[in-house]
């Protein structure tokens, strides 16, 4: 069940957390503060406030910061707070975001870092509960925002398009710790398919492979294989001339080594980007070859 954190902007509200809590809109009492600190670490898997009493008074530390608190006394890294309370505004301080809506604040619990293609597989890297959805439309796949959410450091509200890809459809989706992967499928076969380093290839694929990873700007072509009586031949050849003209474009170095990531008998290399600022003009490059 999602956790949904909300304080309504009235004087006394109830908020669902693990527990039924009453807070002040513009002001948390210290349990309150450490309620929402302790969801928020279960939700992004990152270590709890740490807690402690020095005679009547508690103290909190969480994200490099210490919260104390004595009867109405305040004090936030050594500085005390004029009110007897915790502005909500110091939740971003605990690096706790949260955004007014609707004359709500609401407590945002996923963080989209990153959405990355590569080829023909979408990557979405995020921490915290997954608060986007996949949307189909005829002629394009969309990652919409499903509840209020972080993406690349801004707040997205719900509905909003993180990423839009046209004239594709969605082959299949799988999902790991932190990562939720879509892979796409064209429309009309392009002749070639790009898939992230590690995904397993058909042995029996016709178009031409393109793995695609991260390292020193290399392209690896495999090894000639002497089994099939020459039948790899035509594979390793036409392997070798794109691997060359790779290189080329893009100033990386060629490597020919045993490799189990492409099956003998099936074109393909291995480019290993130096950075991921290299992958449009390695899609770009794909194309234009494959186009030849």
């Amino acid at each position: 069940m999602m956790r949904v954190l909300w304080l309504i902007s009235i004087l006394f509200v109830t908020v669902s957390l693990a527990d039924t809590l009453t807070l002040d809109a513009t002001l948390l009492n210290f349990d309150e503060t450490l309620q929402i600190l302790l969801e928020h670490s279960k939700i992004f898997e990152i270590t709890p406030p740490s807690t402690g009493t020095v005679g009547s008074l508690k103290y909190l530390e969480y994200n490099g910061h210490v919260l104390a608190n004595v009867e109405d006394l305040y004090i936030l890294d050594n500085n005390k707070l004029p009110n007897p309370g915790v502005p909500v505004e110091t939740l971003k301080l605990f690096g706790v975001d949260y955004v007014q809506a609707d004359g709500n604040i609401k407590i945002i619990t996923c963080r989209v870092n990153s959405i990355e293609e590569i080829g023909r597989t979408i990557v979405v890297n995020y921490e915290g509960e997954r608060n986007f959805d996949i949307e189909q439309a005829e002629d394009s796949m969309k990652i919409v925002a499903k509840d209020w959410l972080v993406f690349r450091g801004k707040p997205a509200a719900p509905g909003d398009v993180l990423f839009e890809k046209r004239e594709v459809v969605v082959e299949k989706t799988a999902e790991s710790d932190g990562q939720f992967r879509v892979l796409l499928k064209l429309k009309e076969s392009a002749g070639y398919i790009v898939k992230p380093l590690g995904e397993r290839i058909d042995p029996f694929e016709k178009d031409t492979v393109f793995l695609v990873g991260y390292g020193d700007g290399r392209v690896i072509v495999r090894s000639f294989s002497k089994d099939l009586n020459g039948l790899d031949l035509p594979a390793y050849s036409n392997s070798l001339k794109i691997a060359k003209r790779i290189a080329d474009e893009m100033n990386y170095r060629i490597e020919i080594c045993p490799i189990y990531d492409i099956p003998v008998g099936v074109t393909g290399v291995v480019v290993l980007l130096r950075e991921e600022e290299d992958m449009p003009e390695l899609l770009d490059v794909i194309e234009r070859l494959m186009k030849e």
